[in-house]
């Protein structure tokens, strides 16, 4: 059963007659604690702890991290991530990334498409993230950052990254598009949209992730585990759609 509340996207499956269920929260990306998701996010976890009798399992979009002392903490530092990270933590729930290691993603992508545009692709959407912590840095010093750690990836770009380049292969792609513009960012790192060639790559990289997850989440559900998927909004429909077809 899926439904919409307050731009949230909700879908549940069960419980069994042993009690397994699977919940999915589709989230808005954001690092405000005082957004109101936060507060729906606690309310379908603590009913998942009601209903669900087999045991449980998180899978959450992103790297597994220290968990912070204070759940709105874990929010303004890694948004929806950091606040199912914390509530699972409070519970003593596993929780897990079931997506594969970044890395493979580049290198997959980097077999399907031109390196240089995975590697402008892979930044661009990085960035996007700076408008959630627009408290902590400038946006120079983001992209310095995100530049720096692409830059460590020779070995599966086979090129040498650094600002001079970026900048260059923006303007080849996007002319005088202004880097900093969110509208833009947001664009182009959307993967429902197929307005510009870093879409597609997007696109695809979104796919293989969900493929990812589909067979991780199947593996799990076998096992009679409750399944408890924080992901972005985005991933709503090719969830419900792999959702439909596992169970």
């Amino acid at each position: 059963m899926s439904e919409e509340k307050k731009d949230i996207s909700i879908f549940k499956i069960g419980p069994t007659p042993t009690g397994q269920v699977l919940y999915f929260f589709g989230a808005r990306h954001t690092n405000d604690p005082g957004d109101t998701q936060f507060a729906e996010l606690k309310r379908f976890w603590d009913e998942f702890l009601n209903i669900s009798k087999t045991e449980r399992v998180v899978f959450t979009e992103g790297t597994i991290r220290v968990t912070l002392p204070k759940y709105e903490d874990s929010i303004i530092q890694h948004g929806e991530t950091g606040a199912m990270q914390w509530l699972a933590n409070e519970s003593s729930v596993t929780c897990v990334c079931p997506e594969p290691d970044s890395n493979e993603q580049r290198r997959v992508l980097c077999t399907s498409f031109d390196p240089k545009l995975v590697a402008y692709t892979m930044i661009a959407q990085n960035l996007t993230s700076w408008y959630r912590h627009t408290n902590q840095s400038s946006f120079d010093e983001a992209l310095n950052k995100v530049i720096e750690r692409e830059a460590k990836l020779v070995n599966i770009y086979g090129f040498v990254i650094d600002k001079t380049w970026f900048y260059d292969q923006h303007e080849k792609l996007f002319g005088k598009q202004k880097l900093e513009d969110k509208y833009f960012l947001d664009l182009i790192s959307d993967p429902r949209k197929s307005e510009t060639v870093v879409n597609t790559v997007v696109a695809s990289r979104t796919k293989m992730r969900n493929e990812y997850v589909s067979s991780v989440l199947n593996k799990e559900w076998k096992l009679g585990k409750s399944i408890f998927i924080v992901y972005g909004k985005g991933h709503f429909t090719a969830f419900e759609n792999l959702l439909d077809k596992i169970i």
